[in-house]
Protein backbone atom coordinates (compact mmCIF):
# COMPACT_ATOMS: atom_id res chain seq x y z
CA UNK A 1 0.00 0.00 0.00
CA UNK A 2 1.34 3.41 -0.84
CA UNK A 3 1.23 6.09 1.83
CA UNK A 4 -1.17 8.88 0.95
CA UNK A 5 0.52 11.51 3.13
CA UNK A 6 4.07 12.16 4.38
CA UNK A 7 5.10 10.28 7.47
CA UNK A 8 5.06 12.13 10.76
CA UNK A 9 8.23 12.16 12.85
CA UNK A 10 6.72 9.55 15.19
CA UNK A 11 5.80 7.32 12.23
CA UNK A 12 9.29 7.66 10.76
CA UNK A 13 10.80 6.63 14.08
CA UNK A 14 8.45 3.67 14.42
CA UNK A 15 9.20 2.48 10.88
CA UNK A 16 12.95 2.83 11.41
CA UNK A 17 12.72 0.72 14.56
CA UNK A 18 10.64 -1.91 12.76
CA UNK A 19 13.05 -2.10 9.82
CA UNK A 20 15.97 -2.43 12.23
CA UNK A 21 14.23 -5.36 13.92
CA UNK A 22 13.76 -7.01 10.53
CA UNK A 23 17.49 -6.74 9.85
CA UNK A 24 18.24 -8.24 13.25
CA UNK A 25 15.78 -11.05 12.58
CA UNK A 26 17.61 -11.97 9.36
CA UNK A 27 20.73 -12.74 11.39
CA UNK A 28 19.07 -14.66 14.21
CA UNK A 29 18.45 -18.37 14.43
CA UNK A 30 14.81 -18.01 15.45
CA UNK A 31 12.30 -19.18 12.86
CA UNK A 32 9.61 -16.68 13.77
CA UNK A 33 8.97 -13.38 15.49
CA UNK A 34 5.67 -12.07 16.79
CA UNK A 35 5.04 -8.34 17.15
CA UNK A 36 3.04 -6.59 19.79
CA UNK A 37 -0.45 -5.38 18.83
CA UNK A 38 -0.29 -2.84 16.02
CA UNK A 39 -2.81 -0.14 15.31
CA UNK A 40 -4.03 0.19 11.69
CA UNK A 41 -1.40 2.78 10.74
CA UNK A 42 1.45 0.75 12.24
CA UNK A 43 0.18 -2.33 10.42
CA UNK A 44 0.17 -0.39 7.16
CA UNK A 45 3.77 0.73 7.70
CA UNK A 46 4.89 -2.76 8.73
CA UNK A 47 3.32 -4.40 5.69
CA UNK A 48 4.94 -1.82 3.42
CA UNK A 49 8.35 -2.71 4.85
CA UNK A 50 7.70 -6.45 4.66
CA UNK A 51 6.61 -6.34 1.03
CA UNK A 52 10.03 -4.94 0.08
CA UNK A 53 11.89 -7.68 1.98
CA UNK A 54 11.73 -11.03 0.14
CA UNK A 55 13.32 -12.86 3.08
CA UNK A 56 10.09 -12.83 5.06
CA UNK A 57 6.47 -13.80 4.91
CA UNK A 58 3.91 -13.03 7.57
CA UNK A 59 0.41 -13.60 8.94
CA UNK A 60 -1.90 -10.97 10.39
CA UNK A 61 -4.30 -11.83 13.19
CA UNK A 62 -6.32 -9.88 15.72
CA UNK A 63 -8.56 -12.61 17.08
CA UNK A 64 -11.50 -12.13 14.71
CA UNK A 65 -11.93 -11.05 11.07
CA UNK A 66 -12.84 -7.40 11.69
CA UNK A 67 -10.13 -6.71 14.29
CA UNK A 68 -8.70 -3.19 14.29
CA UNK A 69 -5.58 -4.00 16.30
CA UNK A 70 -3.56 -6.92 14.97
CA UNK A 71 -0.42 -8.94 15.65
CA UNK A 72 2.06 -9.95 12.96
CA UNK A 73 3.76 -13.34 12.93
CA UNK A 74 6.88 -12.86 10.79
CA UNK A 75 8.76 -15.90 9.51
CA UNK A 76 11.18 -16.93 6.72
CA UNK A 77 9.55 -16.78 3.32
CA UNK A 78 10.15 -20.47 2.63
CA UNK A 79 8.35 -21.56 5.82
CA UNK A 80 4.68 -22.14 6.59
CA UNK A 81 3.66 -19.80 9.39
CA UNK A 82 1.00 -20.20 12.06
CA UNK A 83 -1.42 -17.66 13.49
CA UNK A 84 -0.18 -15.80 16.57
CA UNK A 85 -1.40 -17.31 19.85
CA UNK A 86 -4.14 -14.99 21.09
CA UNK A 87 -6.76 -15.39 23.79
CA UNK A 88 -9.92 -13.51 24.73
CA UNK A 89 -10.66 -12.58 28.32
CA UNK A 90 -14.45 -12.58 28.47
CA UNK A 91 -15.50 -10.01 31.07
CA UNK A 92 -18.94 -9.72 32.69
CA UNK A 93 -20.54 -7.35 35.19
CA UNK A 94 -23.92 -6.97 36.87
CA UNK A 95 -26.62 -5.96 34.42
CA UNK A 96 -27.58 -2.93 36.51
CA UNK A 97 -24.08 -1.45 36.06
CA UNK A 98 -22.87 0.45 33.03
CA UNK A 99 -19.34 0.11 31.63
CA UNK A 100 -18.01 1.56 28.39
CA UNK A 101 -15.01 0.75 26.22
CA UNK A 102 -12.91 3.48 27.83
CA UNK A 103 -13.71 2.23 31.34
CA UNK A 104 -12.61 -1.28 30.53
CA UNK A 105 -9.47 -0.19 28.69
CA UNK A 106 -8.51 1.99 31.65
CA UNK A 107 -9.02 -0.91 34.06
CA UNK A 108 -6.84 -3.23 31.98
CA UNK A 109 -4.06 -0.68 31.56
CA UNK A 110 -4.18 0.05 35.30
CA UNK A 111 -2.85 -3.50 35.76
CA UNK A 112 0.46 -2.26 34.37
CA UNK A 113 0.01 -3.32 30.77
CA UNK A 114 1.10 -1.19 27.82
CA UNK A 115 -1.35 -0.30 25.08
CA UNK A 116 0.54 -2.43 22.57
CA UNK A 117 -0.01 -5.49 24.81
CA UNK A 118 -3.77 -5.18 24.40
CA UNK A 119 -5.74 -5.90 21.26
CA UNK A 120 -9.33 -4.92 20.58
CA UNK A 121 -11.81 -4.55 23.39
CA UNK A 122 -15.05 -5.84 21.91
CA UNK A 123 -18.28 -4.72 23.56
CA UNK A 124 -20.72 -7.60 23.32
CA UNK A 125 -24.02 -7.73 25.19
CA UNK A 126 -25.09 -5.03 27.64
CA UNK A 127 -23.02 -6.52 30.48
CA UNK A 128 -20.30 -8.38 28.60
CA UNK A 129 -17.12 -7.55 26.71
CA UNK A 130 -13.98 -9.32 25.47
CA UNK A 131 -10.37 -8.20 25.79
CA UNK A 132 -8.12 -9.69 23.10
CA UNK A 133 -4.59 -10.30 24.38
CA UNK A 134 -1.60 -12.53 23.77
CA UNK A 135 -1.69 -15.97 25.30
CA UNK A 136 1.03 -14.96 27.77
CA UNK A 137 -1.02 -12.10 29.27
CA UNK A 138 -4.43 -13.76 29.53
CA UNK A 139 -3.89 -15.49 32.89
CA UNK A 140 -2.48 -12.32 34.43
CA UNK A 141 -5.53 -10.31 33.39
CA UNK A 142 -7.85 -13.07 34.55
CA UNK A 143 -6.28 -13.06 38.01
CA UNK A 144 -6.13 -9.29 38.45
CA UNK A 145 -9.00 -7.69 36.53
CA UNK A 146 -11.61 -7.65 39.30
CA UNK A 147 -13.17 -4.22 38.83
CA UNK A 148 -13.50 -1.20 36.56
CA UNK A 149 -13.93 1.85 38.76
CA UNK A 150 -16.43 0.73 41.38
CA UNK A 151 -17.99 -1.96 39.20
CA UNK A 152 -17.13 -5.56 40.10
CA UNK A 153 -16.05 -7.79 37.24
CA UNK A 154 -15.88 -11.53 36.66
CA UNK A 155 -14.01 -13.08 33.76
CA UNK A 156 -12.96 -16.25 32.00
CA UNK A 157 -10.54 -17.08 29.20
CA UNK A 158 -11.99 -18.27 25.91
CA UNK A 159 -10.66 -18.83 22.43
CA UNK A 160 -11.34 -15.79 20.24
CA UNK A 161 -13.27 -17.89 17.73
CA UNK A 162 -15.71 -18.83 20.52
CA UNK A 163 -16.70 -15.26 21.28
CA UNK A 164 -20.41 -14.47 20.96
CA UNK A 165 -19.82 -11.84 18.30
CA UNK A 166 -22.79 -10.26 16.54
CA UNK A 167 -23.86 -12.83 13.99
CA UNK A 168 -23.21 -12.20 10.33
CA UNK A 169 -24.74 -14.97 8.24
CA UNK A 170 -23.27 -13.55 5.08
CA UNK A 171 -24.85 -13.13 1.67
CA UNK A 172 -24.82 -15.92 -0.90
CA UNK A 173 -23.37 -15.03 -4.29
CA UNK A 174 -23.59 -17.50 -7.17
CA UNK A 175 -21.87 -17.16 -10.52
CA UNK A 176 -19.34 -18.59 -12.91
CA UNK A 177 -15.65 -17.92 -13.47
CA UNK A 178 -13.15 -19.04 -16.06
CA UNK A 179 -10.77 -20.33 -13.37
CA UNK A 180 -10.29 -20.38 -9.60
CA UNK A 181 -7.77 -17.55 -9.72
CA UNK A 182 -8.08 -15.18 -6.80
CA UNK A 183 -8.63 -12.16 -9.04
CA UNK A 184 -11.56 -13.89 -10.76
CA UNK A 185 -13.25 -14.79 -7.47
CA UNK A 186 -12.74 -11.34 -6.00
CA UNK A 187 -14.22 -9.77 -9.10
CA UNK A 188 -17.29 -11.99 -8.76
CA UNK A 189 -17.59 -11.61 -5.00
CA UNK A 190 -17.19 -7.85 -4.79
CA UNK A 191 -18.56 -6.84 -8.18
CA UNK A 192 -15.46 -4.97 -9.32
CA UNK A 193 -13.46 -5.27 -12.52
CA UNK A 194 -10.59 -7.73 -12.87
CA UNK A 195 -8.18 -4.88 -13.67
CA UNK A 196 -9.18 -3.08 -10.48
CA UNK A 197 -8.79 -6.31 -8.48
CA UNK A 198 -5.26 -6.78 -9.81
CA UNK A 199 -4.31 -3.31 -8.58
CA UNK A 200 -5.80 -4.01 -5.15
CA UNK A 201 -3.89 -7.29 -4.87
CA UNK A 202 -0.61 -5.67 -5.88
CA UNK A 203 -1.25 -2.88 -3.34
CA UNK A 204 -1.27 -5.45 -0.56
CA UNK A 205 -4.96 -5.15 0.29
CA UNK A 206 -5.91 -8.80 -0.19
CA UNK A 207 -5.32 -11.75 2.14
CA UNK A 208 -6.12 -15.41 1.64
CA UNK A 209 -6.61 -17.36 4.88
CA UNK A 210 -4.94 -14.47 6.78
CA UNK A 211 -1.88 -14.51 4.52
CA UNK A 212 -1.18 -11.47 2.30
CA UNK A 213 -0.81 -12.29 -1.38
CA UNK A 214 0.68 -10.43 -4.31
CA UNK A 215 -0.10 -12.70 -7.27
CA UNK A 216 -3.53 -12.36 -8.96
CA UNK A 217 -3.04 -15.84 -10.44
CA UNK A 218 -3.02 -17.64 -7.06
CA UNK A 219 -5.50 -20.53 -7.11
CA UNK A 220 -8.27 -20.93 -4.54
CA UNK A 221 -10.16 -23.96 -3.25
CA UNK A 222 -13.34 -24.71 -1.34
CA UNK A 223 -13.13 -23.38 2.21
CA UNK A 224 -10.66 -20.59 1.44
CA UNK A 225 -11.41 -17.16 2.86
CA UNK A 226 -10.40 -14.04 0.98
CA UNK A 227 -10.46 -10.62 2.64
CA UNK A 228 -10.29 -7.26 0.88
CA UNK A 229 -9.28 -4.49 3.22
CA UNK A 230 -12.12 -2.05 3.78
CA UNK A 231 -14.62 -4.15 1.83
CA UNK A 232 -15.11 -7.35 3.83
CA UNK A 233 -14.37 -10.97 3.01
CA UNK A 234 -15.70 -13.85 0.96
CA UNK A 235 -15.78 -17.57 1.68
CA UNK A 236 -15.47 -20.05 -1.18
CA UNK A 237 -18.40 -22.14 0.02
CA UNK A 238 -18.58 -24.62 -2.83
CA UNK A 239 -17.32 -25.36 -6.33
CA UNK A 240 -20.30 -26.78 -8.20
CA UNK A 241 -19.03 -28.19 -11.46
CA UNK A 242 -18.73 -26.73 -14.94
CA UNK A 243 -21.08 -25.19 -17.44
CA UNK A 244 -21.32 -26.47 -21.02
CA UNK A 245 -18.82 -23.82 -22.02
CA UNK A 246 -16.30 -24.97 -19.43
CA UNK A 247 -16.79 -22.20 -16.90
CA UNK A 248 -16.72 -23.08 -13.20
CA UNK A 249 -19.89 -22.68 -11.13
CA UNK A 250 -19.31 -21.20 -7.69
CA UNK A 251 -21.19 -20.43 -4.53
CA UNK A 252 -19.57 -17.73 -2.43
CA UNK A 253 -20.61 -16.23 0.87
CA UNK A 254 -19.83 -12.56 1.39
CA UNK A 255 -19.38 -10.99 4.83
CA UNK A 256 -19.03 -7.40 5.94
Amino acid sequence: MTNRSPLSDAEKQWLQNFERKLKELEHRDRDTDVTSFLDPRQLELAETALRTNPAFSYLVYGGYPAAERNVLNIFPAQHQGTLPALEAVLVRWHEKDVIGHRDLLGAVMALGLRRDQIGDIVMLQDNEAAVIVSETKAEYILANLTQAGRVALSSEIVKPEKLPLPRDDGRIIKGTVASLRVDALLSLGFGISRSRVVLLIKSGLVRVNWRPISAPSDQLSEGDQVSLKGRGRILVESVEGETRKGRIRLKLKKYG
